[in-house]
């Protein structure tokens, strides 16, 4: 078989699994893999001539060419505080157990490879020896980054040096950079009326970067993604067991042997982890791909996968909308809630009847002229984010080498080539005059930090071009944000629609009011929301996104969507450490206020609350906190939302003022009467903020201490120890190189 025909995927899991040691002492699921398929073990060939520029570049010159001598290495630098910890029988890899090929033998190459860089690292770590595997250094001298982490990173230099369309023959292809990042952040979290919105926001741009960086991974691999690192992220590992069990149905039982028999919607389900309704992933996303036509190309093709993949999630809150309104209308035991909508609606008989007419239509669905309100959905969901990306080489394109000797003639003039590339305040500093000395060789990884800066500096620069289009707002705008008009069915949008024009206020606030009746718990029917947020509040559970991780909706209609997600809201956030700690307490409190609600009568001798008020009382609060720890003290469902009136209102509906009152009144009442006095579980919590801004400097290199915190001295050859550049080294400010800045993303 001949070089250039081996699957990109073979390539660059032999650049995974190889090691810098000879080939006898390469590790043993190679040697296995070689044995059992012909177009890895041609890769032996292939491999010695072609190794050298990836293995140097993801070391980023900053450790290659520092001899060691024969003192063993016992410990780990953390790679920014420098911090060292000390690992009993920390040795070299050697012998590692054998993959069982049985398992594996069946996977195509791409297949193969995902497996390899997921799976592998855990095979070794189950070893009793290789415990601290994770941590285990890629070099003994600065030993700041994983070893599995710098291996991801040869593996995405093979891909980007050596990929599909290389042939033999040439010279290696020149990576790029590619960053891509969406805006808005803060705009679109904090349209918010519940905390529940608060996260809806923040995860939705987790699912969105995450869906960003799955694509990426997709057509070229996990390992490309250099930030955020998509090992261990358990988003992504959701995701690969969707595609993956498409042609390997047992796929998912990979993540099971190493997650005590649970997958993660498994994990999930069972409440072990939260992480999969958990925000954490950036909008900013980096990438290291084969040259500049696919960096453009890459580039332009995130910005419509964004698009699409927010306008999918958009699309199906509008049908389950529309689906579930009919129904509702349909279905002749929901009359008594019509009924309701129309008394709050007017009392008037005439005006009732005219939304009596109102409501036949929107029942009629496809078969009336109503539903008109695609187009309005298209502009505000069209408007929603602004991408940009931008992409630089690794390394001056106009030199094409992407190594050289010191000692070359042309050393300097590569060197200027170099720099012209890097942020200007760097501009002649790279490499320093003590590393020159030092080293025999420089590769265009030394310039790994600068040109971090400097795709910092050519993003911004996009962003300072951009264009806003704000699409006409008619009629009612958003009661949350005051963006946006408020949708309605009739709204028929077109571009030239004048502001002020839309439906009437009675026709507005009676479709709201029939959300609130549709979606219990999820609107309150004062609400007026535009087509971002409500997609923003629905996509988990009505949007597909929790479905597109495999996890499995159990929809319940009076529990309608707090049961969807699992995140707390304020109420169970303030109250959760005396719910902890005061479990009967709380038992007591509630079946009092139950009690209250049941039989709390007005001056007449009717029940203030209706038996539906009170059917919603129960199915509102008896529903988790959503904080485990809690939840497992209490030994019941029981939510925060018990203790404050104001969203306890909001949560069974009610509007009408007295009875808004009177609730107010209960709520105090049970506090007493529970021995609360005049506070509440949930009067005192604390807010934490935190914020990525700065993490910036942290990978450019510029926050980083110098190489004599980070270095393991005493694994240094003393000929090298005794040079009279040795202290200036030291006294040199530490870069941060691709595999360090892989290690690091995990580190945090």
């Amino acid at each position: 078989m001949e070089e250039n025909s081996i699957s990109i995927y073979y390539r660059k899991l032999y650049g995974l699994l190889s090691d810098r040691q000879e080939p006898e002492k390469r590790e043993q699921a190679l040697r296995q893999l070689m044995q059992s398929n012909k177009a890895i073990a041609s890769l032996q060939t292939w491999w010695p001539t072609h190794q050298r520029l990836p293995l140097d570049i993801a070391s980023s010159s900053d450790r290659v060419n520092l001899e060691e001598n024969e003192t063993p290495i016992t410990g780990i630098k953390h790679p920014i505080s420098s911090r060292r910890r000390d690992i009993d029988n920390l040795e070299q890899l050697s012998t590692i157990s054998e993959v069982d090929l049985e398992i594996i033998k069946e996977f195509d190459e791409k297949t193969l490879f995902w497996w390899f860089w997921r799976f592998y690292p855990e095979i070794v770590s189950q070893q009793e020896k290789y415990q601290d595997f994770f941590l285990y250094p890629a070099h003994h001298i600065l030993p700041d980054c994983p070893l599995h982490s710098y291996k991801s990173t040869v593996s995405a230099l093979v891909g980007a040096m050596y990929p599909e369309t290389w042939q033999e023959g040439n010279k290696a292809e020149r990576p790029y950079l590619l960053l891509f990042t969406f805006s808005p952040v803060q705009e679109f979290i904090k349209a918010s009326r519940k905390f529940t919105d608060f996260w809806a926001g923040s995860y939705l741009l987790h699912y969105l970067g995450a869906k960003i960086c799955w694509y990426i991974a997709q057509k070229y691999g996990p390992d490309t993604v250099i930030t955020p690192s998509l090992w261990q992220q358990e988003i992504i590992d959701a995701l690969m067991i969707q595609e993956m069990s498409k042609q390997h149905p047992n796929f998912r039982d990979y993540f099971a042997r190493f997650q005590e028999g649970n997958d993660p919607v498994e994990r999930f389900d069972h409440n072990l982890s939260t992480s999969l309704s958990t925000a954490g992933f950036p909008n900013v996303i980096t990438a290291l791909v084969p040259g500049k036509e696919v960096a453009q190309q890459l580039g332009k093709d995130l910005k419509k996968q964004l698009n699409e993949e927010w306008s999918n999630i958009a699309k199906k809150v509008r049908e389950n909308i529309k689906i579930q309104t009919i129904d509702f209308l349909q279905n002749q035991q929901n009359q008594t809630l019509i009924e309701e909508i129309l008394i709050e609606i007017s009392s008037d008989e005439s005006i009732r009847e005219n939304c009596r007419q109102e409501l036949e239509k929107w029942q009629k669905g496809c078969q009336g002229s109503c539903w008109e309100w695609n187009k309005l959905w298209e502009a505000q969901i069209s408007q929603t984010w602004e991408s940009y990306w931008t992409a630089i080489p690794l390394g001056n394109p106009d030199d094409e080498a992407l190594s050289i000797d010191t000692q070359t003639p042309n050393y300097k003039q590569w060197k200027c080539a170099q720099n012209k590339i890097s942020p200007r305040h760097l501009v002649e500093t790279l490499p320093t005059q003590a590393e020159e000395k030092l080293y025999t060789k420089i590769n265009v990884g030394t310039w790994w930090g600068a040109l971090q800066a400097r795709l910092g500096q050519s993003i911004q620069a996009v962003k300072n071009t951009r264009t806003w289009a704000i699409p006409t707002a008619p009629g009612e705008r958003s009661t949350l944000s005051g963006q946006f008009s408020a949708v309605h069915p009739q709204l028929n949008y077109h571009k030239h629609f004048k502001n002020g024009f839309g439906m009437s206020a009675r026709s507005m606030r009676l479709f709201w009011l029939l959300m609130a009746k549709v979606y219990p718990g999820l609107f309150n029917g004062s609400e007026k929301l535009n087509a971002i947020e409500l997609t923003k509040r629905m996509a988990w559970g009505y949007g597909g996104v929790a479905e597109s991780l495999g996890i499995k909706i159990k929809e319940k209609s009076d529990t309608n969507y707090d049961n969807l997600i699992r995140f707390p809201n304020l109420s169970s956030i303030a109250a959760a450490r005396f719910a902890y700690d005061n479990p009967k307490k709380i038992q007591k409190y509630w079946i009092i206020l139950g009690n209250l609600i049941r039989k709390t009568r007005n001056s007449s001798g009717q029940l203030i609350f209706s038996r539906e008020q009170r059917k919603t009382f129960y199915s509102r609060t008896l529903r988790p906190f959503q904080i485990p720890k809690t939840d497992r003290a209490l030994n019941k469902e029981l939510n925060g939302v018990i203790f404050s009136s104001k969203w306890l209102a909001d949560d069974m509906g009610l509007s009408d003022q007295k009875q808004l009152i009177k609730l107010r009144e209960v709520v105090e009442k049970a506090h007493k009467k529970a021995g609360f006095g005049e506070g509440s579980p949930a009067d005192w919590w604390v807010i934490v903020l935190g914020d990525g801004d700065g993490m910036g400097k942290y990978v450019s290199g510029s926050k980083l201490k110098e190489y004599k915190d980070y270095l393991i001295q005493e694994v240094i050859a003393d000929h090298i120890k005794q040079d009279t550049d040795y202290p200036d080294l030291l006294t040199t400010k530490k870069r941060m190189g691709p595999a360090t800045h892989v290690g690091l993303n995990r580190a945090l």
